[in-house]
């Protein structure tokens, strides 16, 4: 008993090393190799209540245990604190007791699903949780067996809701950015790291010469004379005046161009600027 008691204190630090939002493998890979069981096997532990509640409490994320009724029989004090219940008002009570029904009723089928396959899903929830704010959390929720019976389902919340929120403003700025490449006035065109063309905004499409303005092109296409290219490439940013090839014949231009990686591959923007308006 004492050992498996050291073992918990000594999860309890590794834990803390993990910092406030460990991520599910880590958590499970620190019980593999500290008690010698896989993270979803409880088995070893259910012969001890205080033992396996003190390590569900070591566990700084939500984590809850319920039979295939969809009963809680356990959870650890992050949930408690989540949802804003004692252990106890929690213990012996459904999803239906804290959730809307059909919340409730998509957390049955799932578990339904669950049981039923033996397996294991990755549930994505956007809204309230007790005691939580609206929100995104991601709930992994695994079958628990035992003697080749399904006995319950393992569940471990995890909040997502300011990584959401990067996310989506992350969008936003992407749509705000590209909806200023699309209606710019000034010519861009974007080549990869081969001078290929791989995209231009409609400026740019209507200015250039259709057999030179198209994807998979060399953009040195574009230019009167390739030394206006390599004039433009060797300017560091700055505004090189060269002559390009447009609808109406030759034009005088100003062109820049800006550099950065994406995806992992170095891509250029070139940008024009007419001389003759």
């Amino acid at each position: 008993m004492n050992d498996i008691k050291v073992m918990v204190e000594r999860l309890k630090i590794e834990l803390d090393k993990l910092g406030e939002s460990p991520k599910e493998s880590e958590v499970g890979a620190l019980i593999t190799h500290i008690f010698g069981c896989r993270g979803c096997d409880i088995s070893c532990f259910l012969t001890d209540s205080d033992v396996f509640q003190t390590m569900l409490d070591a566990i700084p994320v939500p984590v809850y245990y319920k039979n295939t009724n969809g009963i809680y029989l356990a959870c650890n004090k992050a949930l408690c604190e989540a949802y804003g219940f004692a252990r106890k008002e929690i213990v012996g009570k459904t999803a239906y007791d804290f959730f809307p029904k059909d919340t409730a009723d998509s957390f049955a089928e799932g578990d339904r699903a669950l049981i039923h396959e033996c397996s294991e899903e990755r549930v994505e929830h956007r809204g309230r949780f007790p005691g939580m704010e609206d929100g995104f959390h991601i709930i992994h929720k695994r079958a628990f067996i035992r003697g080749g019976r399904v006995e319950g389902i393992i569940g471990v919340i995890l909040d997502m809701t300011e990584n959401k929120r990067v996310e989506d403003t992350a969008w936003a700025s992407e749509a705000f950015f590209k909806s200023l490449f699309e209606t710019s006035p000034m010519p861009i065109v974007v080549i990869n790291g081969f001078y290929m063309i791989m995209d231009m905004n409609t400026s740019a499409a209507q200015f250039f010469h259709p057999s030179a303005a198209v994807p998979g092109q060399e953009i040195s296409a574009l230019f009167r004379y390739h030394s206006d290219f390599e004039k433009v490439m060797s300017a560091s940013g700055g505004g090189t005046r060269v002559e390009v090839l447009g609808n109406g014949g030759v034009t005088e231009m100003i062109a820049m161009v800006s550099s950065n990686v994406l995806n992992g591959e170095t891509c250029h923007a070139f940008a024009f600027i007419r001389t003759d308006i």
